[in-house]
């Protein structure tokens, strides 16, 4: 019995892929150009600030992270709010 919940536990963690539990934003790269071929699309994303006075770079901060925690590493920015405190842009997961 031992034997056999050793077996499956290993079973289960063999097949497990490896990620940290908190994504880091900084290792989300951003540009205007396309992502590469080879790139796997999660989806559209969009970032924003609370704050009125809030900046394009506090929303694209906003961006990288909600990318990150969907386990994305690149994002092609698509289009800023006239405000400036939203960003929007295609998330993608590339090797």
């Amino acid at each position: 019995m031992k034997l056999l919940f050793i077996a499956l536990l290993m079973f289960g963690l063999s097949g497990c892929r490896s990620r940290s539990l908190l994504a880091d934003s900084k290792d989300v790269q951003v540009s205007r150009n396309e992502a590469e071929s080879n790139c796997h699309e999660i989806g559209t994303m969009t970032g924003t600030t609370m704050s009125a006075k809030g900046t394009q770079e506090q929303a694209l901060e906003d961006l990288k992270k909600e990318a990150a925690n969907k386990g994305a590493n690149y994002v092609q920015v698509k289009e800023y709010s006239a405000t400036g405190t939203a960003v929007t842009g295609i998330a993608y997961e590339c090797p």
